[in-house]
């Protein structure tokens, strides 16, 4: 290129008009210009100095150059395309280490959005109907209603879903809906002589599939015998609640139609991550094996709008789960696979969400506390003290998962940490394992072990945190409400705040703590909502990443534990190079360097100096993966 250059300017300038001509031509036809160029930035590379730049140019995915604007104006080529990023601000892409949207897609796209899939996909089957009500009563009358009008509408054989929700919220909701339900659900519920019995729904509906839920992802739910002979049909096994929303989704109503599944997931992707920034999301993979297909199909076409880190699973199903007595074999067998993929979809390790599972264990380990609770404390919502599950721990299931996983040599992911004393389980097993000489501390603090939600955190166990390099990922709006870390603070007492969400606490300590949401990312009716968090954060990831920076919640105005608030560029770090080394890929993403992947955002206010408490008013107004816009706002 420089000795073409030097050529160049010797000649006459008749001549050189002609051969700079000629020049470009053929460097547009070799394909040699940047394929996209981003001027008039303010860009914040998140890269070991905390540097910044004007401009930067992209080729095949990828950042190219660096710099002042006139530097990398130079380089664009007549079919070069320009975004001009008008002054604003540009982060590298977000990664949400932490989300769901092939199970938010469901309530959002079947429920929220009424009768559109029916009409989409041409089924009418592919609806959720709501039966609301203030009381059992009407609730329930509604569900009759609503089961009749849909079996006399599509026929025998055809599935019918109905989602109840009781008052105005989630929070009412759990008190109206839950005792209508025999079997609790994740989140509770369940009562002796509840009416939602199977054989209570056969009589509703004796010729079709029948499933009914709560407005929750996390609820109870019951099963009609029409439906479980399905799901045994096509899962193997029955499945209720959060489970059956994906499987019965897309292994069963989807089936066969794997174009129509991952344009399902494509809209969901479009709506809910790519206008938050969202350029990485990691996510287990479980219960169904045509989300992979349909987020491979999306790869193998160049269609897929974000890319994704995911853990394989050990949730659902005998082979491989908690209670499959052949897990260590299951495991071994296995091989490490961690890293292995293409630039939009690999492997981050082994997951496990349901290693520990309840003050009863269920399967997975007990959450336990070392807290003390308070006189007037809910035994429902109480943990088993620690000295009481710790002398059992082994028995467990999920431990024994855990401890198989690292015997094998493989990297740990997405285990649940829903208590303090979920941590002692876990430095328990690195220790034992230590101690055996079967893994070294360095090969330990190599596998970047991931722990997810993290609401409560001793104080004393941070040193361990960053001694074995684990890496806690944190939504933080677990740490109110009533369940979880809510529930705690209500049960055990405000002495307990500085525990917290501790994420100032781990980056102390030497640990590179992470920022996830765990939540749908858009305003949906209150009936179709997955979890509670703030209705101030319906559809603003600029709000969860607010709380870190403030410790104030907007829905009940507390400040939980101000002394742990994040400053900035940490907090951004979390979100974006931390987040890619939780995923395994920081060579490639997190940061805007020269090499690495073209994924970053354009926000319309500088979220590094704008006042804090105004962090969720920044709006994003576009996403770019791989150089590639995904997202314009309107107003751009």
């Amino acid at each position: 290129m420089m000795a073409a250059f030097m050529a160049l300017v010797l000649l006459p300038a008749g001549m050189q008009a002609q051969n700079a001509t000629d020049l470009t031509r053929k460097l547009d036809q070799l394909k040699a210009y940047p394929d996209v160029v981003l001027v008039n930035a303010k860009i914040y590379k998140i890269d070991t100095g905390m540097t910044q730049a004007q401009a930067l140019a992209v080729k095949n995915g990828r950042i190219l150059a660096m710099g002042t604007n006139d530097e990398i104006r130079f380089l664009a080529g007549p079919s070069t395309e320009v975004i001009d990023a008008k002054g604003r601000s540009v982060l590298p892409g977000l990664i949400d280490s932490h989300t769901h949207p092939h199970l938010w897609a469901v309530e959002h796209w079947l429920g929220g959005e009424g009768d559109f899939s029916a009409k989409k996909y041409n089924d009418p089957q592919l609806q959720i109907h709501y039966a609301k009500g203030n009381d059992h009563a009407t609730i329930l009358r509604e569900l009759e209603r609503i089961v009749r009008e849909r079996a006399q509408t599509m026929g025998p054989g055809k599935w019918i879903w109905v989602n109840l929700f009781g008052g105005k919220d989630l929070p009412e909701n759990r008190k109206v809906s839950y005792g209508l339900f025999p079997a609790p659900g994740p989140a509770g519920g369940g009562a002796a002589g509840a009416p939602l019995t199977r054989q209570f729904l056969d009589t509703l509906a004796p010729n079709n599939p029948l499933m009914v839920m709560v407005g929750e992802a996390i609820g109870p739910a019951a099963n009609n015998t029409k439906a479980k002979d399905e799901m045994m049909k096509y899962l193997g096994t029955e499945m209720v609640g959060l489970q059956a929303r994906t499987s019965v989704t897309y292994e069963i109503l989807f089936r066969n139609r794997l174009e129509d599944a991952a344009d399902f997931i494509k809209r969901e992707i479009l709506s809910c991550l790519s206008p938050q920034g969202i350029t990485t999301f990691g996510n287990h993979y479980y219960g169904s094996p045509n989300i992979m297909k349909m987020y491979n199909l999306l790869d193998q076409k160049k269609e897929f709008p974000v890319r994704w880190a995911w853990y394989m699973g050990g949730h659902y199903g005998k082979v491989g789960s908690n209670d499959d007595p052949q897990i260590a074999a299951y495991l071994a067998t296995l091989g490490d696979f961690k890293k292995i993929g293409g630039d939009y979809i690999w492997n981050a390790g082994m997951g496990n969400e349901g290693w520990e599972w309840g003050p009863q264990g269920k399967g997975g380990i007990g959450t336990c506390t070392g807290a003390k609770p308070l006189p007037n404390a809910n035994p429902r919502d109480m943990y088993m003290p620690c000295e009481q599950m710790m002398s059992n721990v082994e028995q467990y299931g999920g431990y024994q998962y855990v401890k198989a996983a690292l015997q094998s040599g493989l990297r740990i992911g997405y285990l649940h940490h829903y208590s303090d004393g979920t941590f002692d389980a876990l430095f328990k097993v690195i220790e034992d394992e230590i101690a055996a000489g079967r893994i070294t501390l360095d090969q330990v603090r190599a596998l970047r072990i991931s722990t997810e939600h993290n609401p409560m955190i001793r104080p004393d166990q941070m040193a361990k945190i960053g001694k074995y390099n684990i890496m806690p990922g944190f939504n933080g709006y677990q740490v109110q409400g009533d369940i979880k870390g809510g529930a705690f603070l209500k049960n055990y007492g405000e002495q307990y705040m500085t525990w917290m969400a501790p994420m100032k606490g781990v980056m102390t300590a030497g640990g590179h703590p992470v920022f996830n949401t765990d939540a749908h990312l858009y305003k949906v009716p209150p009936e179709s909502k997955d979890m509670d968090y703030p209705e101030q954060w319906d559809g603003n990831i600029w709000g969860f990443l607010e709380f870190f920076v403030t410790r104030k919640m907007p829905n009940d105005g507390i400040t939980y534990a101000r002394n742990e608030a994040m400053d900035r560029p940490s907090l951004m770090k979390a979100a974006t190079i931390w987040g890619a080394e939780q995923v395994l890929n920081e060579n490639n993403i997190g940061s805007l360097e020269v090499g690495k992947l073209a994924d970053f955002v354009v926000i319309d206010k500088d979220f590094f100096t704008i006042p804090e408490d105004q962090i969720h008013t920044i709006k994003t107004m576009l996403t770019a993966v791989g150089g590639k816009t995904v997202y314009k706002a309107t107003n751009y």
